[in-house]
């Protein structure tokens, strides 16, 4: 038998290896300096922080926690008051196939990124919506199914199982899907409203709700909740108009009698749709109305299509309501408003199939011009967009689709279906 402590001879010597072993200077830098560190990396591109995650473990638990996370896309969403990133959607279409495709322009270099769509190319209608929280959602309409997240930052997506709700004849028209953003769990939430005819006065909107969170529990299925609702309302959109602060925002109607406008919007504290007033002067006839992001406030954009648009500016306040901010016009020149950005520039496309940015709208100056070639007349959509680091549970790297093996399969499909 070996004396005692002879068997601990062999750790007590590797033991001395790893204290004799080289520091790690960058583990030593994040430990004497965590909080400076931690301050830096969340001002820096999402691109660059996905190739800071190989540094160190240190550095890779530090990018991918959540409260780092909600901190950089606070930064990043600041960086649009003066550099804003612009998620464009257009339609295409040649002599072999029709497809959509997803751009990103920054608006302060001047130049435009195409992007792999992760929305699959043999669907004819894709709807997009967002951004929330740097997450956008796909869809196709009527009835909102086919739903896909994705992190253009990230370049990563995933598709959500919808629910076995069925439509009701004769009572619901399409399915309004709206996107939320639930900070107390740092959980994304979809929505879908069944709609119903705006000569229906008695039978509340059907409306469904499904956790992201419910996606990262193994052996349990995506849940869709139903939710109370005693609302009656008409909306003419497939998506929610806007989204702020991670709330979904609808232009309504209601049928008191006449059709009135009005706002609705998720409250997810309580989980249950609530009404929002409109601007006291909501003019019918030939006059449009643009609900919108307004430097994280709701506004409104009230058209009025003359020799050009002329357009009254609305900002609503919590407390003090809606007020007035300004009146622009008229813009020359000008064939449809595509939306305005956070900072209240106003985008549009003109008669030549091109974007305008304006970025003062009061004096009318445009700042940039952009074209993307062979993109359909009317097909633009515009999303302001702020790289981010969430992910949802079943998030898998975009890749390129083959678009002309998709338009062979689209064109069996629709085959097939005559037969």
């Amino acid at each position: 038998m070996p004396p005692k402590g002879k068997g601990t001879c062999k750790k007590k010597g590797n033991s001395e290896k790893i204290k004799n072993r080289a520091p790690n200077p960058t583990s030593d830098c994040i430990n004497s300096h965590g909080k400076i560190i931690c301050n830096i990396l969340s001002r820096l591109p999402v691109k660059t922080l996905l190739q800071f995650r190989c540094v160190c473990k240190k550095w890779r638990s530090t990018i991918s926690n959540s409260n780092f996370i909600i901190t950089h896309f606070q930064h990043s969403s600041s960086l649009q008051r003066t550099n804003s990133s612009i998620l464009i959607k257009t339609r295409h279409s040649d002599s072999e196939s029709s497809y959509h495709a997803l751009s990103l322009f920054d608006t302060l270099q001047s130049s435009i990124v195409e992007l792999d769509n992760p929305f699959p190319y043999f669907i004819p209608h894709m709807y997009i919506l967002g951004p929330c929280n740097g997450i956008m959602c796909f869809y196709q309409p009527p009835w909102g199914d086919v739903i896909t997240l994705w992190n253009p930052s990230m370049r990563r997506s995933r598709m959500v199982k919808l629910s076995e709700t069925k439509p009701l004849k004769g009572v619901h028209t399409f399915v309004s899907v709206g996107l939320a953003f639930e900070p107390q769990e740092n959980d994304f939430l979809i929505l879908r409203i069944f709609c119903v005819s705006p000569t229906i006065h008695d039978v509340p909107n059907h409306v469904e709700m499904c956790s992201m969170k419910s996606l990262g529990v193994k052996g349990f299925p995506i849940r869709w909740e139903k939710l109370k609702n005693e609302m009656v309302f008409y909306t003419l959109r497939y998506n929610c108009d806007t989204i702020i602060k991670g709330v979904p925002y609808w232009l309504a109607y209601i049928n008191d009698i006449v059709l009135r406008q009005t706002l609705v919007r998720f409250d997810v504290g309580k989980m249950v749709l609530e009404k929002l007033p409109v601007p006291p002067v909501i003019r019918e006839g030939d006059y449009k109305h643009y609900l919108a992001n307004f430097e994280d406030s709701p506004g409104m954009f009230v058209l009025e299509k003359r020799v050009g648009f002329c357009i009254d500016v609305w900002i609503m306040d919590e407390e003090d309501g809606w007020s007035k901010k300004c009146n622009i016009g008229p813009l020359l020149g000008i064939d449809r408003i595509l939306g305005c950005l956070w900072n209240g520039n106003i985008v549009a496309e003109n008669y030549d199939n091109k974007l305008l940015v304006l970025f003062d709208p009061v004096t009318n100056s445009v700042k940039a011009g952009l074209e993307i070639d062979n993109a359909k007349k009317g097909s633009y959509m515009i999303f302001n967009y702020s790289e981010s680091l969430h992910l949802v549970e079943g998030m898998l790297t975009v890749k390129r689709q083959d678009v002309l093996t998709h338009g062979l399969l689209r064109d069996c499909e629709e085959f097939m279906q005559l037969q």
